[in-house]
Order: structure tokens, then C-alpha cells, then sequence
């Protein structure tokens, strides 16, 4: 209440001691004018407040998780059929799946179908993949 007092004492004294200094004219008259204006605002600031809205007190903003998680799920799914590609030599089609689980996002599982993968290769890769931090990973052959 205090700051709130000050500061319409100080709006008022600003607009007396500005009305004062400043010479007559149309000049003065818009100066005048204006200070008034901050006057009159500054003393209404209270039921300004009144209505005001506070976004910042939401519960949290609305983000379309869904979304976000199909994004990042097919964004990494085309990094790993490179980075497999790139490490093993072998094209596959990778689905790194993410869902959202109230608080984080997490990769859920990973669905590897290699070209021409065999046992040996399979194995390789999974364990590949678990040093990277995937979990739940099933490696297939490709079928035609």
C-alpha cells in the first residue's frame, strides 16, 4: 500500500513540478495532456490490477506430447538407419519409439529390419546398441 501511495504522490508531483517548467504553448498543452493521462493510470492502477490476468500461475503449459514424441521418434529412427548404416554397411528401417510418461519423455524400445542380417550380425548390432543406451531392441530380418 505504501509503494502504491508513493508512487501516485510521485506521478502527481512530476505532472505539478513538469507543468510548472515547461513554457505555454500547443507544446505545453500535449505535454500537460499526456502527464495527466500517467496520472490518472497511475492512480487506477489498483483496479487495473483487479482484472489483470497471471498466465504465469497456469498449471503448465499446454504442449502436445503425442506430437512431440512422434517427432523425436521419427527423427531418431532416421539417425539410427544412418548410423547403422554407416557403422555395419547394411540399409534397415529403424522405429525408435518415445512416449511420454507424465514427466519425461523416454525411448520405450527400439524396431531394427536389416537387409540380409545374419545371426551374427544381428548380434552385433544389439549390442551396438545397448552401449548407446537403447533398451528394448528387437533386430529382424528384412522379409520380402
Amino acid at each position: 500500500m505504501t509503494a502504491y501511495i508513493a508512487s501516485a504522490a510521485g506521478a502527481v508531483f512530476l505532472t505539478v513540478v513538469v507543468g510548472m517548467i515547461i513554457p505555454d504553448g500547443k507544446m505545453a498543452k500535449s505535454i500537460t495532456f499526456v502527464l495527466k493521462i500517467a496520472c490518472i493510470l497511475v492512480l487506477l492502477s489498483p483496479l487495473i490490477n483487479i482484472f489483470s490476468i497471471d498466465i504465469g500461475a497456469e498449471t503448465g503449459a499446454i504442449i502436445d506430447y503425442d506430437g512431440l514424441s512422434d517427432i523425436l521418434s521419427s527423427n531418431q529412427s532416421a539417425q539410427l538407419e544412418k548410423l547403422i548404416f554407416e557403422q555395419f554397411g547394411v540399409g534397415c528401417e529403424c522405429s525408435v519409439y518415445i512416449d511420454y510418461d507424465g514427466q519425461s519423455l523416454n525411448q520405450t524400445g527400439v524396431l531394427i529390419s536389416a537387409d540380409d542380417a545374419e545371426s551374427s550380425l544381428i548380434e552385433e548390432i544389439v549390442s551396438y546398441l545397448r552401449e548407446l543406451g537403447y533398451i528394448n531392441i528387437n533386430v529382424n530380418e528384412k522379409i520380402y
